[in-house]
């Protein structure tokens, strides 16, 4: 999975922020989107976030991945993933 270099993550009482430096442009993450958030960046896989999440959190595995899977997508569309496919 390849992570934008020009993104900036500030994190501030279990939620964070992600800044786009190149864009100009930010996006407020609540505490789980975070997680999974600074768990991609350091290259875990989605099983081992998703492991993460059912230990963290009392919730049903297929809600789970489902849930990575979107958080996953939103960010594939604001070109925060993979590269800069939609500027």
């Amino acid at each position: 999975m390849t992570m934008k270099d020009d993104i900036i993550l500030a994190e501030v009482e279990g939620e964070g922020m992600i800044i786009d430096v190149e864009k100009g442009a930010s996006y407020f993450l609540n505490e789980t989107a975070l997680l999974i958030y600074s768990m991609l960046r350091e290259g875990k896989t989605i099983e081992e976030i998703k492991a993460a999440l059912l230990t963290e959190y009392d919730v049903d595995e297929a809600d789970v991945e489902k849930d990575i899977r979107d958080f996953m997508n939103r960010l594939e569309k604001k070109a925060v993933l993979w590269g800069r496919k939609n500027t």
